[in-house]
């Protein structure tokens, strides 16, 4: 169709539409016998042409409701029939159905479209959505993987670096001359080296050389207990054993011993069985280890509800917690542990419950801890939060963000951090004795003041809001370092003790029962306890293979594994005549 007649098409609708209310109100027309509209309708009105539609007398208002209009046209009959020369020469009542159904197909893509926008601007809250998670998902394999794999390329040079090892002019040291000799052995030349010539030794003049080594040898121990008729009693008496001798055990008191000493080292107990077997020529199995484990956790029962006690009644605690397998289900290794002492316990739940089990309803005490909120129940002396912990996450904002020099939310975590740092210099600076403890209080109310001050800057991002609510809420547990110096301002002590359980953990995947849980946190107390009274790690191992303790004093000395002194005795190689 040319633009002519499309345009002569778009009048005409136009011309019809707005005489369609009109024509609704009139009544039907009377046809005459020729076939066109007559002149006079049954009311004696003259009926209108379609080019005479006029508005309806008395200036009555157009009707409101909807009409169909090509029913409204053909319910009268047009004088050109179905050729309109407005709508050149086409059927007028087929054209207005056409446009009719075209509005309502206008309407549903209408609605179409609003659907589509709503859907749209969805699908673009979740993009953002998971662009944020991919942004944090990205960060955290960057730190997974910056924890395993060092970077391959060497840093530069740094000038001002100092070099690595001990400063010019630093006088050497080695390692120190044994003070107890087990074995002399002299050494003289044969011949000259030059001419083949017999040699004279000069007497007393040597050059020394100590070697240590250690003797790998297995020791087979029969213990004949011979026994005798008293004749006072009318009994048979049996001697007792000058020596530790483990009843009905054909294993020493030196093998359990040694392989509780292993296990302690994070090694299994196969692996221990091939370590006994290559070296020793001793052939044990692995459920021998088990049985040995067991024995000493049964020996030090008394000891570790001791030690429970001590906790329990000390002046300060650190806790912490980690996850720990038993038999392939997840438990949790709790630790409390001051300079003194070190109680583990594993347990199935990571609530506050064990908190308050292990140190009561209500701890006499300062319980330094990290922001985990099984620490918040547990009622205290007063409560200290790890501030290490908060520095770790105001960096981890740092990091993960990437702050601009001029943000607020980069101003705040750059100054909370340095205000952080500036606090535990001061108290370490009072323990090195370069403060006092007036410049502890003092510093305690230059830090308030100023944390309020940071704590009202306008931050928007929401991971810098949540390190300040986490501010406002232990307001009251961040700073009781500084008003008791012998409080730490971290939590470092109880992750110190966790890390050997940590990495036993990563070489044993735990433990396979209960029981061996129980063992596992019994002894490990036990050995922890003693490393921090100053005890070795085998001589505790040494104690609980021979007999039950009640407490450390009952500890043996440090001695050889024979447990004799050995003797001295010179052997010699080619000696000649002096």
């Amino acid at each position: 169709m040319k633009r002519e007649e499309i345009l002569t098409v778009y009048e005409a609708i136009k011309f019809v539409d707005s005489r369609t209310a009109p024509i609704a109100e009139l009544k039907e027309p009377v046809k005459t016998p020729e076939g066109h509209l007559n002149k006079n309708s049954g009311n004696g009105s003259q009926s209108p042409s379609i080019d005479g539609l006029a508005e309806p007398k008395g200036g009555q208002p157009v009707s409101s409701h909807k009409v169909q209009p090509w029913k409204v046209i053909n319910s009268i009959e047009c004088c050109y029939g179905t050729r309109c020369p407005y709508v050149n020469g086409g059927d007028v009542s087929r054209l207005l159905g056409e446009r009719y159904y075209l509005s309502q197909r206008l309407d549903e893509m209408g609605k179409v479209m609003a659907m589509a926008q709503a859907e749209i601007e969805k699908l673009r809250q979740e993009n953002e959505k998971l662009k944020e998670e991919k942004e944090k998902l990205g960060y955290q394999l960057k730190q997974m993987l910056g924890k395993i794999f060092k970077p391959g390329v060497k840093p530069d040079h740094d000038v001002s670096r100092p070099k690595r090892g001990a400063p010019c002019g630093h006088r050497g040291n080695s390692r120190r001359r044994p003070e107890e000799i087990s074995e002399f052995i002299d050494i003289y030349p044969d011949k000259c080296d030059k001419c083949g010539g017999q040699i004279k030794a000069y007497e007393k003049s040597f050059d020394e050389h100590v070697v240590e080594d250690i003797e790998i040898k297995k020791k087979v121990t029969c213990y004949r207990l011979h026994y005798g008729y008293c004749k006072q009693c009318k009994k048979v008496v049996y001697p007792k054993a000058k020596e530790a001798v483990i009843p009905g055990d054909r294993n020493g008191v030196q093998a359990q011993a040694v392989g509780g000493y292993l296990r302690y080292l994070g090694l299994p107990y196969r692996k221990a069985t091939k370590i006994f077997k290559g070296i020793f020529d001793l052939n044990l199995t692995h459920p021998s280890f088990l049985a040995f484990n067991a024995e000493q956790a049964q020996n030090s029962a008394p000891i570790y509800e001791a030690i429970r006690e001590s906790i329990r009644h000390s002046a300060c605690v650190n806790g912490d917690e980690t996850g720990w397998r038993v038999n392939g289900q997840n438990d949790w290794l709790w630790v409390f542990t001051n300079k003194d002492t070190a109680f583990y316990q594993i347990d199935k739940s990571r609530g506050s419950k064990v908190v308050s089990d292990i140190l009561g309803e209500k701890y006499q005490g300062v319980l330094i801890s990290d922001f985990y909120s099984a620490y918040n129940k547990p009622k205290a002396l007063a409560k200290q939060r790890c501030l290490g912990h908060l520095l770790a996450e105001i960096k981890r904002v740092q990091e993960k963000i990437k702050f601009a020099s001029d943000n607020i939310d980069g101003i705040f975590c750059q100054k909370l951090k340095t205000l952080l740092k500036q606090m535990i210099d001061v108290w370490n600076e009072y323990h090195e004795g370069t403060k006092v403890f007036e410049d502890l209080v003092k510093e305690k109310e230059r830090a308030i003041s100023r944390m309020v001050e940071l704590l009202s800057l306008p931050i928007e991002h929401k991971d810098t809001r949540r390190v300040r609510k986490r501010i406002i809420n232990y307001n009251r547990e961040l700073l009781t370092f500084l008003d008791n110096p012998l409080i730490e301002p971290t939590n470092n002590r109880a992750e110190r003790q966790l890390r050997p359980n940590v990495i036993m953990r990563k070489i044993t995947f735990g433990n396979r029962s209960g029981l061996g849980a129980l063992n596992q946190a019994v002894i490990m107390s036990i050995i922890q306890t003693g490393i921090l009274n100053g005890i070795e790690p085998l001589n505790i191992s040494l104690a609980l293979s021979a007999k039950p303790l009640t407490s450390f004093t009952e500890l043996p000395k440090i001695r050889s594994p024979s447990g004799e002194k050995a003797e001295t005795k010179p052997r010699y190689c080619n000696k000649p005549e002096i």
